[in-house]
């Protein structure tokens, strides 16, 4: 028994012995290469791509339509409570519950609208700068490659910055031509 627990207790030894090595080698080669840490200001890039004024535009007049639309439903509700409420007293009660359930089905309508329009607006966006997003991140990839950039973080403004960190966005905005 007292062999066997001894058998036990060198092979744990000699394994975390070999393991040990292997892992001071690998600290040691990765060592010798180093870490190159960047930021860049991502939203100040994308800003600055020519494009992006035409894709805000096209963008602020669909959002115009749809508030539009939406302006023309609220009228509609606003006109219908008004009326409702001048004239509940008149109404017989089956008339009463009729028209608050329009007033109700109107509500709703518009809140589906509302909601409706919100996702379409987003979806246009990002279908809209997925080509700008690409582009910019291309260029990302092309100047961490020719800078030898290990990471690369995206902040406008960082708390604390070492000499060692560096700032691409001009880099990037050179890389796109911009």
């Amino acid at each position: 028994m007292k062999k066997t627990i001894l058998i036990i207790v060198l092979s744990l030894l000699v394994g975390v012995t070999l393991y040990s090595q292997d892992s001071l080698s690998v600290l040691q080669s990765s060592s010798s290469s180093f870490v190159r840490i960047a930021y860049i200001n991502r939203a100040e890039i994308v800003a600055s791509v020519p494009q992006v004024k035409t894709i805000e535009k096209e963008l602020l007049k669909l959002e115009d339509d749809y508030r539009a639309e939406f302006v023309k439903m609220t009228k509609e509700y606003e006109s219908k409570v008004k009326s409702y409420l001048e004239r509940n007293k008149q109404m017989s009660e089956p008339i009463k519950l009729a028209r608050q359930t329009e007033i109700t089905e109107l509500e709703a309508r518009m809140s589906m609208y509302k909601k409706r329009y919100q996702e379409e607006l987003a979806k246009q966006r990002a279908e809209l700068y997925a080509p700008i997003n690409e582009y910019v991140d291309k260029a990302i990839r092309s100047v961490c490659l020719r800078e030898q950039i290990t990471i690369l973080f995206d902040q406008g403004q960082p708390l604390y910055m070492s000499a060692q960190c560096v700032d691409l966005t001009l880099l990037v905005k050179a890389e796109l031509g911009l």
